[in-house]
């Protein structure tokens, strides 16, 4: 078995999963982990894809190109390990961050999370327009290898929080799915 990683991304159009799926599907790749969004009107999709040995990158490529080729898709397929040693699980947390849309949020935000050892496995943001204003909202899924240690990055984020100016909040992960 081989493994890759497919990204995609391109203007939102009909049918771009059914085709990329689709030719994936011929090829008999299966689909072991994604992600997929529409992001300000562009479709963008990360494919972590399983396949024969014999599968190479330039095979994928093609026959996703080939059923794609009318909706300026821009593609790319890497070879990936099958296996890789990660030793960044722990206890999973929800961040929740508000404000007003400003540059440096995100940075910010993620910094702390660094400096403080939490492992960053989702994060989604989004700008809402207010009428006058834009309200910026991020929601991460982190995980804290040691969750004696949440004390002190909450204390942390809030600080950053402050500097920001925006509101932020840590709660225990209710999902066992992800």
């Amino acid at each position: 078995m081989s493994r890759f990683v497919l990204t995609a991304i391109g203007p939102d159009s009909y049918g771009i999963v059914a085709r990329v799926t689709s030719a994936l599907a011929e090829l008999q790749c299966n689909l072991a982990d994604s992600r997929m969004s529409n992001l300000s009107g562009h479709f963008a999709m990360i494919l972590v894809i399983d396949g024969s040995g014999g599968l190479d990158e330039k095979a994928i490529y093609t026959a996703v190109q080939s059923r794609c080729s009318e909706l300026s898709l821009l593609v790319d397929v890497k070879k990936i390990d099958v296996e890789v040693a990660n030793d960044l699980d722990g206890e999973r947390y929800v961040v929740s961050v508000y404000g007003t849309d400003r540059p440096g949020i995100v940075a910010g935000i993620c910094d702390v999370l660094a400096v403080h050892h939490a492992n960053i496995f989702d994060l989604a943001t989004r700008a809402i327009e207010t009428g006058s204003s834009w309200i910026y909202t991020m929601v991460l899924e982190v995980a804290l290898k040691d969750p004696s240690k949440l004390d002190r990055l909450q204390a942390a984020l809030a600080v950053k929080a402050a500097e920001l100016g925006v509101t932020c909040s840590i709660r225990p992960s209710e999902s066992e799915e992800f």
